[in-house]
C-alpha cells in the first residue's frame, strides 16, 4: 500500500464500517466509524498538504525535447568538423602522404607530402614537414622543407621555409623567414576569367 493514500484507505475502511454498523442498528459503532472516517479523511489532506509543501510529490523535471534537439545537432555538426580535419599531434613522427578533403593541422614531424587542394593547411609551432605541401590557403608557424603550393601563403612569427613557394598572396609576420625560390601566380578568379575570355574569342 502506498504510503500517501493510508489515511484514506483507512478512511474507507471506517467508512464501509459504519454503514454495516449503522444498517444492523448499531447506531454507537456507526457514529464512532464515521467520526473516524472524518479523521482520516482530514489526516489524509494534512499529508498531502505537508509533502506537496516540502516536494516530497514533486515529479522530476524533463528538459524540454527542442533544446535536446538542437544540441544533438550541434554535437553531430561538431563531429563532422572534427571528423574532415586531419591532425598530427605532437610528438608523433608521421612518415607518409596525406590527401585530405578538410583541413590539415601539423603539430608534430610529418615526412611526406601534404595536398587538400581546397582547404587550409596549417604548420603549427613546432611542427615539422619535409615534403610538399599543395592547398588554397597555408600557415606556416613551424618548419617546412619542401615545395610550397597555395593560392594564400602565411608565414607566421616562427614559421621557416626552406624550398619553392608558389603563391598568389604572400605573408611574411616579422621574426618569419624564408629560404629558396618563389614564383607568383595569377589568383584563380583572374584565371578563370581569362579562360572565359579565351573561350568567347575562339
Amino acid at each position: 500500500m502506498d504510503k500517501h493514500y493510508w489515511y484514506l484507505n483507512l478512511a474507507l475502511a471506517f467508512w464501509a464500517f459504519a454503514l454495516g454498523s449503522w444498517c444492523i442498528d448499531a447506531r454507537l459503532w456507526a457514529l464512532v466509524a464515521a467520526s473516524l472516517t472524518l479523521l482520516g479523511f482530514f489526516l489524509h489532506f494534512v499529508q498531502h498538504q505537508v509533502n506537496a509543501m516540502f516536494g516530497k510529490e514533486k515529479t522530476p523535471k524533463t528538459p524540454p525535447l527542442q533544446p535536446i534537439a538542437a544540441s544533438l545537432i550541434n554535437e553531430k555538426e561538431t563531429l563532422r568538423d572534427e571528423k574532415q580535419n586531419t591532425v598530427v599531434a605532437s610528438g608523433t613522427n608521421f612518415v607518409g602522404n596525406i590527401t585530405s578533403n578538410g583541413q590539415v593541422h601539423i603539430y608534430g614531424t610529418l615526412t611526406g607530402n601534404i595536398e587538400a587542394k581546397d582547404n587550409i593547411i596549417r604548420i603549427m609551432r613546432n611542427g615539422v614537414v619535409e615534403g610538399n605541401l599543395s592547398c588554397r590557403e597555408l600557415f606556416i608557424d613551424g618548419t617546412v622543407n619542401g615545395e610550397c603550393s597555395s593560392e594564400t601563403l602565411n608565414i607566421e612569427e616562427n614559421g621557416n621555409i626552406n624550398g619553392t613557394l608558389t603563391y598568389s598572396a604572400l605573408t611574411i609576420k616579422k621574426g618569419g623567414t624564408f629560404s629558396g625560390q618563389a614564383k607568383l601566380t595569377a589568383p584563380v578568379a583572374k584565371l578563370s576569367v581569362e579562360k572565359e575570355k579565351k573561350r568567347a574569342a575562339e
